[in-house]
C-alpha cells in the first residue's frame, strides 16, 4: 500500500470528466436515465463535490464537442460505438453536465477534442494559474479519459489521484483492471 497522500486543498483541483447527458446518462437530453453500472458514481460525485467546495477546492468540469460529421473524432472512436449518429454536438442538451452535478459560478469548463483532458485543452494552463499541485481525477470513462488524463498529469509532475469510487466503464471489469 502507497504511503497516504497529504493534500493541501487550496492546491488541488477536482476533474470531473464526461459527466454529461449523452455519456453519464446514455442519451441526448436531461430526462435520461443512468445505466445500472453508472449509477452509484453519482452520489459518489456529490459527496465528492460537496466536501470539494466547502473546502475550496477547485471544480473543473471537462467535456467532449464534435462535429455531427464525426469528423473531428479520433479514428479509434468506431470502437466505442461513435462510428453512427453523434450525440456531442456543441449547444444541445447532450453535452449538459447532469443536473445531479450542476457546475456554479466559480467552476472551470473545458472541452477536450480527446480521451485526454490535458490534450488540446488548457487545463494545464488553468491547474498553474490555481497553484494546483495534485489532481482529483473521476468521470467516464476509467480506461480512456480518467487514465489518459492521469497519466497526462503525471508526465507534468503534477500528482493525480484517481477518485475510484467516481469513476466507471462500460464495462465493471475494465473498470477494475484499470484501477
Amino acid at each position: 500500500m502507497p504511503d497516504a497522500i497529504k493534500l493541501d486543498p487550496k492546491k488541488t483541483a477536482f476533474i470531473i470528466i464526461d459527466m454529461v447527458n449523452a455519456i453519464a446518462k446514455g442519451g441526448p437530453g436531461p430526462t435520461y436515465t443512468l445505466p445500472d453500472n453508472r449509477k452509484d458514481i453519482v452520489a459518489s460525485f456529490q459527496k465528492m463535490i460537496a466536501h470539494c467546495r466547502k473546502a475550496g477546492t477547485p471544480l473543473i468540469y471537462i467535456t467532449t464537442h464534435r462535429r455531427a460529421d464525426n469528423a473531428d473524432a479520433p479514428k479509434t472512436v468506431s470502437d466505442i460505438g461513435g462510428g453512427g449518429g453523434n450525440p456531442m454536438l456543441p449547444g444541445t442538451p447532450a453535452v449538459d453536465v447532469i443536473d445531479d452535478l450542476a457546475m456554479q459560478p466559480e467552476d472551470f469548463l473545458l472541452v477536450k477534442p480527446r480521451f485526454s483532458a490535458f490534450y488540446g485543452t488548457n487545463l494545464d494552463q488553468v491547474l498553474r494559474h490555481l497553484g494546483t499541485e495534485t489532481i482529483l481525477v473521476g468521470g467516464i470513462s476509467t480506461q480512456r479519459s480518467v487514465e489518459g488524463t492521469a497519466r497526462d498529469a503525471k508526465n507534468r509532475d503534477i500528482q493525480c489521484v484517481v477518485v475510484s469510487d467516481c469513476c466507471t466503464a462500460g464495462e465493471v471489469d475494465v473498470h477494475e483492471m484499470t484501477i
